[in-house]
């Protein structure tokens, strides 16, 4: 004896995907007003510089800031320096304006080391210089 066959339940069958409902829409898809494109901002030519300073994952500057010898001695550091950090030291001095003893590079690490704290004065240094 057959079984009596029914329409398939209505929560069976697949949806339509989206790109099908936008197929049997009656709506027009597209507006024919002219767009008129934005004002070119008027670019700055920005100095070019021997050197790079790279961004944290968090797209932050590295710079960071140390205590050292229990407190005595403040130091701040830039990390991520790429191309000619003798240049990026000389830069760095006559922006923020300090001696050249003050800031020293690390050839082993690489990092540039400024006595002091001082990371609000560099961030917005580099914020400036657009590195």
């Amino acid at each position: 004896m057959l079984r009596p066959t029914f329409p398939p339940s209505r929560l069976l069958r697949p949806t339509p995907s989206p790109i099908f409902r936008q197929l049997l829409s009656t709506q027009p898809q597209h507006t024919q007003t002219p767009v008129q494109p934005p004002p070119e901002p008027q670019t700055q030519s920005k100095r070019s510089y021997p050197f790079v300073v790279g961004r944290s994952g968090a797209n932050n500057f590295s710079v960071y800031q140390l205590a050292k010898r229990g407190g005595n001695l403040k130091l701040t550091l830039v990390k991520k320096v790429e191309g000619n950090r003798i240049a990026f030291k000389e830069e760095l001095a006559k922006g923020l304006k300090l001696s050249a003893k003050d800031i020293k590079v690390s050839s082993l690490t690489g990092h540039v080391e400024v006595r002091g704290h001082r990371k609000s004065e560099i961030v917005a240094f580099l914020e400036e210089k657009g590195l």
